[in-house]
């Protein structure tokens, strides 16, 4: 084992938004925004127009994006 992530999360539902709200030790706080079509009728650009609406609202910054998993983080830290 490499590296033992430690995290609280919370998750939440805006209709077929979904939000997860991470504490993760060491590394602080972070929120997750993932737009879903299960049934294929919203498509892509939709669901990311709904993600961008969800950074906006909440004052996320491009600069505030991670790209890396909380592992990878945890390692490089």
């Amino acid at each position: 084992m490499l590296v033992v992530v430690n995290k609280q999360r919370e998750i939440y539902f805006i209709d077929n938004v979904k939000f997860h709200i991470d504490q993760v030790k060491q590394l602080g706080s972070f929120v997750e925004i993932e737009a879903i079509d299960k049934t294929g009728n919203r498509g892509r650009e939709r669901l990311m127009e709904q993600c961008q609406y969800y950074l906006k609202l909440l004052g996320v910054n491009e600069n505030d994006l991670q790209p890396q998993s909380y592992s990878d983080l945890l390692l490089a830290s």
